[in-house]
């Protein structure tokens, strides 16, 4: 995986998850006297702007990108989805990069249907960025979803084919529930969810 620019959606501050749950994310953040990090989700700055520090401030943009389970195939094509959260001046975002080409339907008309862990599917219309890429309407509230899963189901329709589904696996996401809430005003879960694994 490679962590993107905060410029184009489509194509980690470090926790306690495990390390084979954080090399799945790909991280960067951008902020005055910090550079950006890649691959391995760690963070490099100046001594002294570490957090906790009285001069420590919060990225002034983070942007996260997770890669799919496996490819999903359109007509006469298959890819890999990418899930990107981009956060730029206290605005979040969700985008999905499908990898194949999306169904043609009325301008900015996507449905697409999504399962959190053992959930119930339910309908969402998204925006249409692409051919190949759309974004929710409620960043928000999707990745306060996100951040208390386990596991994201994504269902699309490519072009000229039936309904496909991007497996996310997104527990990684947790630990990066503080920056989230600090840089881009993500709502951090509810005190007393769970993340559906029993504890």
């Amino acid at each position: 995986m490679r962590g993107v620019g905060p410029g184009a959606p489509q194509s980690k501050q470090p926790g306690p998850a495990p390390m084979r749950q954080l090399r799945r994310i790909s991280v960067m953040a951008v902020a005055c006297g910090m550079v950006a990090a890649r691959g391995a989700a760690t963070e490099s700055a100046p001594v002294g702007s570490r957090p906790g520090s009285e001069d420590w401030q919060p990225p002034a943009s983070l942007t996260l990108t997770l890669r799919a389970q496996r490819d999903v195939k359109g007509w006469l094509a298959a890819g890999r989805p990418v899930l990107t959260i981009p956060c730029r001046s206290g605005q979040p975002g969700v985008y999905v990069a499908t990898g194949v080409p999306l169904e043609v339907t009325q301008v900015d008309q996507q449905v697409v249907r999504l399962r959190f862990d053992d959930s119930e599917f339910r309908p969402e219309r998204w925006h249409e960025v692409g051919n190949w890429t759309i974004s929710s309407r409620h960043p928000a509230r999707l990745i306060a979803e996100l951040l208390r899963s386990r596991r994201l189901m994504l269902e699309f329709t490519p072009f000229g084919s039936d309904p496909a589904q991007a497996d996310f696996a997104v527990d990684g996401l947790a630990a990066y529930t503080g920056p989230l809430a600090l840089t881009c005003g993500a709502p951090e879960p509810a005190a007393g969810t769970s993340r559906k694994d029993g504890k």
